[in-house]
């Protein structure tokens, strides 16, 4: 008996020491089992790196006319009431769309739309995530000197995954635009480091961004419908690349558009409140973090004020560069699912300076087939 309780002191002093010391002897394996099922992500204090410049990242700065012998006349010319102008190019074949932005003097950016005869080496349109990090590491860090002075900038985690950003020894950039349901590579935005800090598609987190200035040549009325053709042309290439139906241009959608801008931007303390008049201030200013929208909330107060019924609305601000705003639209899973609905559908698209509504109303029956031309 005396010996049973010998034996069992011994083990359950034995017991305790399994259930205690367990942590220490076991906590490298509990460690590696942890890191494996969730990696350490890159630190977020790193800055980037470049990869050698290929294809279009080379025209990027080039002058027009250099340019142009390669691609030949645009087709169409697009005014935007800033400092540059859109030309479109699509002579090498029908499967690929083309614009630069540009002064008038230098190819300050290319946009992309489809795989064609363009080298976009080393991308490729059809390219998954994955296949972009065989090529680079994606950085969500970026410290630029512009005139002396730094700006810095962030990409979110969705930025990441879906517009993320590369640079190039020649000091170019491109941002490339992933779909968000097939996550695969659908357009391209190649653009010079002004124009990157101008647009300010990233979160601001050092110093502030130069502005576009306004053109003097082109009043701001006729930069509006400029830009309302092409942005009509940019959504439906990219619904056809989603092999969606063709939205149908209506006279009257356009109107109620118009009229919606109208009623926003004459009586915008009508409809959203003093911080959100602030945040939109700061969306048009030097020291933007982000694009300014309107709520679902805000929109269904401003449809019903000016009695317009929508199946899907869209207000941003600011817009510069049509093609470059849409194609971010394209690739926002939030703002692509409005612009991707299928079945009849009609469109109106307004500007307003560097404000944008687009206004998608159910199609009936008996509307008139669209009216609107390839222009492209």
């Amino acid at each position: 008996m005396k010996h049973r309780g010998i034996l069992f002191g011994c083990m359950f002093i034995l017991a305790l020491a399994v259930v205690y010391l367990q942590p220490v002897f076991f906590q490298h394996a509990s460690d590696s089992s942890f890191f494996s099922e969730n990696p350490v992500k890159a630190p977020t204090t790193m800055n980037y790196e470049t990869i050698k410049a290929d294809g279009l990242a080379n025209a990027i700065g080039e002058p027009v006319s250099d340019f142009e012998e390669d691609y030949g006349l645009p087709v169409r010319t697009y005014r935007t009431g800033y400092d540059f102008e859109v030309r479109v190019y699509n002579q090498l074949d029908d499967q690929q769309y083309i614009e630069i932005n540009t002064d008038g003097e230098s190819v300050q950016a290319i946009k992309v739309i489809g795989a064609g005869g363009s080298s976009l080496t080393p991308f490729s349109m059809g390219m998954t995530l994955t296949e972009l990090t065989d090529l680079t590491m994606i950085y969500p860090n970026f410290s630029l000197k512009q005139n002396d002075r730094t700006i810095s900038f962030e990409l979110m985690e969705e930025d990441m995954n879906y517009r993320p950003l590369v640079a190039f020894d020649n000091g170019t950039f491109a941002v490339l635009f992933f779909d968000h349901v097939s996550s695969k590579l659908q357009a391209i935005s190649y653009l010079d480091q002004t124009t990157l800090l101008k647009l300010a598609p990233y979160p601001l987190t050092e110093g502030e961004r130069p502005l576009f200035q306004t053109s003097q040549t082109i009043s701001p009325e006729q930069a509006g419908l400029d830009k309302e053709t092409l942005s009509f042309v940019i959504i439906e290439k990219m619904r056809n690349v989603q092999m969606l139906e063709t939205y149908s241009s209506n006279l009257d959608t356009q109107k109620e558009a118009a009229a919606l801008l109208t009623e926003f931007t004459e009586n915008i303390s009508d409809h959203i409140t003093s911080q959100r008049i602030h945040s939109y201030q700061k969306a048009l200013s030097s020291e933007k973090t982000s694009n300014f929208n309107l709520t679902t909330d805000e929109w269904q107060e401003l449809l019903a004020d000016q009695e317009i019924t929508a199946t899907a609305t869209i207000f941003e601000a600011p817009v510069y560069d049509p093609t470059f705003s849409i194609l971010s639209w394209f690739s926002d899973p939030a703002m692509a699912d409005r612009l991707s609905h299928e079945g009849p559908e009609k469109i109106g698209i307004a500007f307003s300076e560097e404000n944008m509504v687009v206004l998608v109303q159910e199609q009936e029956e008996e509307t008139e087939a669209s009216t609107t031309n390839d222009i492209q």
